[in-house]
């Protein structure tokens, strides 16, 4: 009973999200995300430097991989969400949030786990994929974007660059995981991506919604194997 009503909390919070995605026109979006973007230029450049400090480290110290991997996607979550509150985007404060919670609960819960050794070629592959185009996302930057999005693309202050990075990061975890936090994750990531196709011309949010796809076939995958062999009451309530 625990476990359905956590599912059902995210399915009305991702219908909450649906909602206040539509109540502002593109144009109103564009110009938005645009402004925002350049005012946290220098906060942008700053992450992305953090970003790969954490990467390196994590690579060369196994022993605090996971802890250093875990928190800085809480911090990315933990980022957007104060950037969110201060630029009062609603939809935003309720998806970084929950990932905020989730990432949290499932560091905690010991279902967040980076242990790279054994890793099989198509995680790295997408994880690899998440991680390059959030450090270096192809919108909401000036000309010459391929320059500006390494420095100051907004990762950690607007959706899809911070989404398609914590993707990444969930891409390369190995098991035990939470299923609930990867559900989350690569369902609103899917729907930004289609949404930032469709209604805000970033073209570049395809690798979003192929990171997304990733995660939720691996996870059915995972869901379907542990029912089909009569183990879901120890195999996914557990790591819930």
């Amino acid at each position: 009973m625990k476990n359905r009503i956590k599912w059902i909390v995210l399915g009305l919070l991702l219908l909450a999200i649906f909602v206040l995605t539509f109540m502002k026109t593109p144009e109103a979006i564009t110009s938005m995300l645009e402004n925002i973007s350049k005012e946290v230029e220098s906060y942008s450049a700053f992450v992305h430097i953090l970003f790969l400090v954490v990467i390196g480290l994590g690579l060369l110290v196994k022993k605090i991989r996971n802890s250093l991997f875990s928190l800085f996607i809480a911090f990315l979550s933990l980022s957007a969400t104060i950037i969110s509150v201060k630029y009062v985007i609603a939809s935003n404060i309720i998806i970084f949030a929950m990932f905020l919670v989730l990432i949290i609960h499932a560091y905690l819960a010991k279902n967040l786990n980076f242990d790279l050794k054994n890793i099989a070629p198509v995680n790295l592959f997408f994880g690899i994929l998440g991680l390059v185009f959030g450090f270096w996302y192809l919108h909401w930057v000036e000309s010459p974007v391929w320059l500006n999005a390494f420095l100051y693309s907004p990762l950690g202050a607007v959706n899809c660059p911070t989404m398609v990075t914590i993707c990444g990061f969930l891409c390369l975890s190995q098991k035990p995981r939470s299923a609930i936090l990867e559900a989350a994750v690569a369902l609103i990531t899917l729907y930004f991506g289609f949404f930032g196709i469709f209604r805000l011309g970033a073209y570049v949010d395809v690798v979003l919604i192929i990171c997304a796809l990733f995660l939720i076939v691996r996870l059915g995958s995972y869901l379907t194997y542990e029912h089909t062999f009569g183990e879901r009451k120890e195999g996914i309530e557990a790591k819930l």
